[in-house]
């Protein structure tokens, strides 16, 4: 047994020398400069700084946008071109519509004011469709009128049946042409007047209308829409306001 462990060993001894033999460098302890002398071109080693783990996608990312750029020259230039456009067409100030001319509005008339001023718009060249008319009701009365009835006898049984359906009511003896009659309700403008005409018919009540108890005074107005401010001139001192908003004209 011992012989055959001498004998193993023996062989191990012979194997290592012969392995020893083939590579000298394995006998070489591992520093400097011996360790630098056995690297494979140590110059080209480079040390990567730490980078976040997102930062292999990012670099991943910015090599494939320079590989389209390097393939794709003429498309990114052709974009750029069309962004300039678009940027252009971007910065150019946009039309506005154009603006009515101010509209000035004098105060109430009379014929011959209207007339004479009119006619010196005329003559100063202010275009006819640049001079109005606004024609304003002011003042006047109207009532929900019951009547006239023949004699006071009739007026009373009249009466007498508003009583019994609540419905307010008075006598009308002005003007002759309405008395004897009943008045539901007296009001400034014919719109209110109709309403009140519709409600007390609701209620029962027929034969009503509305009437005029007294007429209206309408006041003129003239109009004046022209950008040219030389109209002035024309008008001398007579005064202007701006147009009311809501208020209608006619030519």
């Amino acid at each position: 047994m011992l012989r055959a462990l001498v004998l193993l060993f023996a062989l191990v001894n012979a194997g290592l020398y012969f392995w020893l033999q083939s590579d000298p460098q394995a006998l070489q302890p591992d520093r400097e400069p011996q360790r630098l002398g056995r690297q494979v071109s140590p110059d080209a080693v480079v040390v990567l700084p730490d980078v976040p783990a997102s930062a292999p996608q990012g670099a991943a990312s910015a090599a494939s946008t320079v590989s389209r750029a390097d393939s794709g020259a003429d498309v990114a230039a052709g974009t750029a071109a069309s962004a300039t456009g678009v940027a252009a067409t971007l910065a150019l100030p946009r039309k506005t519509s154009e603006t009515d001319a101010d509209c000035a509005e004098t105060p109430p008339l009379d014929d011959a004011q209207f007339t004479a001023l009119k006619a010196a718009l005329a003559k100063a060249g202010v275009a006819s469709d640049a001079i109005a008319e606004r024609r304003q009701p002011t003042g006047g009365a109207w009532i929900v009128y019951l009547g006239r009835f023949a004699d006071s006898q009739t007026w009373q049984q009249k009466a007498d049946e508003l009583r019994k359906l609540d419905v307010k009511f008075e006598r009308v003896n002005t003007p002759t042409t309405l008395a004897p009659g009943l008045s539901l309700g007296q009001f400034t403008s014919p719109t209110d007047a109709g309403r009140k005409l519709e409600d007390v018919t609701k209620h029962g009540v027929h034969g009503a209308r509305v009437v005029v108890l007294t007429a209206p005074t309408i006041q003129r107005h003239l109009q004046v829409r022209a950008a040219d401010p030389a109209w002035h001139h024309a008008a001398g001192a007579q005064r202007f306001n701006t147009c009311p908003l809501d208020a209608p004209a006619s030519t």
